[in-house]
């Protein structure tokens, strides 16, 4: 997940308390997993920054720019890039950047496209390689990485603002917005259906909660899968859910131990 816009005072309070509630929810697999720290808290203390910064402030806080051109895989990407909480930025773990990949991979071998759409996922449109990335486009509010080939600025509360070029183009969606309330997921289906491809078969991966699964079937006709993704710094698991069979995430991640 990946980088925060400013949200309404109102929402912001909805958002807080649903994360508090998933967070109780999950609180036998918070007790089995490594005490969290300071670093690894749920995405609470984000909200109260985000809420009391002005919109382009927060725009720009953070790191600085970033030098993309030697970031090609996973291990190089979490080496050089420090995640931002003011931004609500947590990492998945290397072998789950990996795993989610080569999904993609296999996604664009099955619906015969080569075009991927990363919303407000950097650490997986990084991972590819650099020849992969000139066929994909990453939306993103972090401009941190607007130097970047392929990086387009991106604000969820502005679904309808893509370029039109962009429009009806792209063979698979990845997904995985700061925030799991639904009217945060809605404002990126929006999006998400602008940037498919005419015939409206693009292939769709999201990661987000359990509790989040009727709203996936609702959104994109996406089902959960036996994988799950790590996510370090995450105190609460999420999970994947696609729109088509994928064999790739068809085997359980061996970092998660609540499976």
């Amino acid at each position: 997940m990946d980088s925060t816009p400013i949200i309404e005072e109102e929402e912001s309070a909805l958002i807080l308390k649903e994360l508090k509630e998933i967070s109780n929810k999950h609180s036998s697999y918070l007790h089995q997993s490594s005490k969290p720290t300071a670093s690894s808290s749920p995405k609470l203390q984000p909200l109260d920054s985000t809420r009391s910064a002005g919109k382009e402030n927060n725009k720009d806080a953070g790191k600085d720019e970033l030098d993309d051109s030697f970031i090609d895989d996973a291990t190089t990407f979490l080496n050089k890039t420090s995640e931002n909480r003011e931004l609500n930025q947590y990492w998945y773990s290397k072998s789950t950047i990996e795993t989610l990949c080569n999904a993609i991979r296999e996604s664009i071998d099955i619906c015969g496209g080569r075009r991927v759409a990363f919303l407000s996922t950097p650490s997986l449109f990084f991972s590819l390689t650099k020849d992969e990335r000139d066929h994909c486009a990453l939306l993103d509010f972090d401009t941190s990485w607007k130097s970047s080939s392929g990086y387009h600025f991106y604000d969820f509360n502005d679904p309808e603002g893509i370029e039109e070029h962009q429009r009806g183009t792209f063979d698979v969606i990845v997904i995985d917005p700061p925030f799991v309330s639904h009217s945060v997921w809605k404002k990126y289906a929006t999006t998400a259906r602008l940037l498919m491809r005419q015939d409206r078969t693009a292939h769709v991966i999201t990661t987000t909660v359990d509790e989040n699964a009727q709203l996936m079937s609702t959104l994109f006709d996406c089902k959960s899968v036996l994988f799950r993704p790590s996510i370090p710094h995450l105190v609460y698991q999420y999970s994947v859910f696609t729109n088509y069979a994928s064999s790739v995430l068809g085997t359980k991640n061996l970092e998660i131990q609540m499976d």
